[in-house]
């Protein structure tokens, strides 16, 4: 871009308005001032130049209305010069005048001048005035001239949601989450869900089990000298210094616990829960082990330890994981979480960076047809509207299965769930308790800052185990 540019981009949000459903929010750029430049006047004009001067000045200050009729006079006398067309153009914009603004960027272009901001702000007046194709022409000619017009992917994201196209839509939306991730999110949730909320008046009622055959994988272990408030912590462990995380807890009668059930690829249906889900931490762990989520949903994050926690999210996409998020969660604070994947994620982890045992694992989910199994591995799904569906049960560690039912109406059908702990999937680190280096520093009746060592009672992060259950 022209560096004599008097302002750079602003992101200014508008909002056009409409009586039907034309609601539209735009990052516009609010000024592309382009300072006078001998080579572009076709002959010297001082008085001219004086007055494009105080027109810059003023759209400076943002006092659009004088800058409009000062950039007007400056026309007159200079006819021939395209960059007083070009920034009377802009103005005209910014005081909502958008024909004459597109009338003084068509002159602006026929005198020569051109550049990725002028075909920007050409095409947002098009949109302006619900001249979509061309704001579209536009948008992508500035895009053809600088790729890295990130307003622009946005701004396109929205027109093709405005026209229908959704999945152009969310094409910009994948184009932008590595470039601009609030934008992307922004342009996210202006995009309709391909399911539909109906009326269910003749649903039936799905029911069934999971169950773990084979032997139970082992526990987690995470030794507490690799992360800080050992002391605070340690008040749930294993009294050797470890916390155990039991990402398979299975009942005496075999019973699988935290297994997402999942109805996929329903239409339409029942609407999501409008309570937004928490993600509680309570002496170093979560409250929920696995939890079912859409894409672009917000989780309450709350911390009622008095230590702080580093709270990161990470997007899981076949072998891959991104983080998506990392802040620090201070004492007996709270804050929003936004989980936001892209298309081809298959499910999301909330977990401490300081406290890796502390973690929580989410299916995404697309409808609201979604369960997770009991102690038991017991589960039900009700309002199920009739007809054939594909059923995944879905756990963290282990291969998703699959099954079909058909739904009668009013009526109930039961799916049971078979996994075999062999087949697990788990990278078992910090997971040696016998032998490890620190065990007689940490086996030590003294605690760590010296006194005596008082243990709590063993508790485990996601089950307490009784003689009904195994671990």
């Amino acid at each position: 871009m022209d560096e004599n540019l008097a302002a750079k981009q602003e992101t200014a949000v508008k909002t056009i308005k409409s009586p039907k459903k034309f609601k539209l929010s735009f990052m516009v750029v609010g000024l592309i001032l382009l300072l006078a430049c001998p080579a572009v006047f076709a002959a010297p004009n001082k008085e001219a130049d004086a007055l494009y001067q105080k027109a810059l000045k003023l759209s400076q200050q943002k006092k659009w209305d004088q800058a409009v009729a000062e950039f007007g006079k400056a026309s007159e006398l200079a006819p021939q010069d395209s960059l007083i067309h070009a920034n009377l153009g802009v103005a005209f914009s910014q005081t909502g005048m958008h024909k004459e603004a597109l009338l003084s960027f068509e002159k602006a272009l026929r005198l020569g001048y051109d550049s990725p901001g002028l075909r920007y702000n050409r095409g947002v007046s098009f949109a302006r005035v619900k001249l979509l194709d061309e704001a579209i022409e536009e948008l992508e000619k500035a895009l053809s001239m600088d790729r890295r017009m990130v307003k622009a992917e946005y701004d396109l994201g929205v027109l093709y949601n405005l026209q229908g196209k959704r999945e152009k839509a969310l094409k910009k939306v994948d184009t932008l989450f590595k470039r601009n991730n609030k934008l992307a999110k922004k342009l996210f949730d202006q995009i309709g869900s391909s399911y539909t909320i109906v009326t269910v008046d003749n649903g039936g009622t799905l029911k069934g089990r999971v169950t773990l055959s084979g032997q139970v994988p082992r526990v987690r272990s995470f030794h507490l000298i690799h992360a800080p408030n050992i002391e605070f912590c340690a008040r749930i462990s294993d009294g050797k210094g470890h916390r155990l995380l039991f990402d398979f807890t299975v009942s005496k009668s075999r019973g699988l616990k935290d297994t997402i059930i999942h109805l996929a690829k329903v239409k339409k249906g029942k609407p999501f829960s409008p309570k937004m889900q928490t993600f509680h931490i309570d002496r170093c762990r979560a409250n929920k082990y696995v939890i079912g989520a859409k894409n672009g949903e917000n989780i309450m994050v709350e911390n009622t330890d008095p230590i702080q926690h580093e709270i990161a999210t990470y997007e899981i996409r076949n072998i891959y994981s991104d983080q998506t998020s990392n802040r620090p969660v201070p004492p007996k604070s709270s804050q929003v979480r936004s989980i936001f994947v892209r298309k081809d994620a298959e499910n999301f982890i909330i977990k401490c960076n300081l406290h890796p045992f502390l973690q929580t694992h989410a299916y995404l989910v697309q409808n609201p047809y979604y369960t997770v199994s009991d102690s038991e591995g017991k589960f039900s799904i009700e309002n199920i509207p009739p007809g054939t569906y594909e059923v995944v049960a879905w756990h963290p560690f282990i291969a998703a299965q699959r099954g079909t039912i058909t739904i009668p109406e009013k009526g109930e059908a039961n799916l049971d769930f078979d996994f075999r702990g062999e087949d697990e999937k788990r990278k078992l680190y910090q997971d040696d308790i016998e032998g490890y280096r620190f065990n007689t520093w940490f086996d030590s009746k003294e605690k760590f800052y010296g006194g005596k060592r008082v243990d709590d009672p063993v508790e485990e992060l996601q089950a307490f185990c009784d003689d009904d259950h195994l671990c």
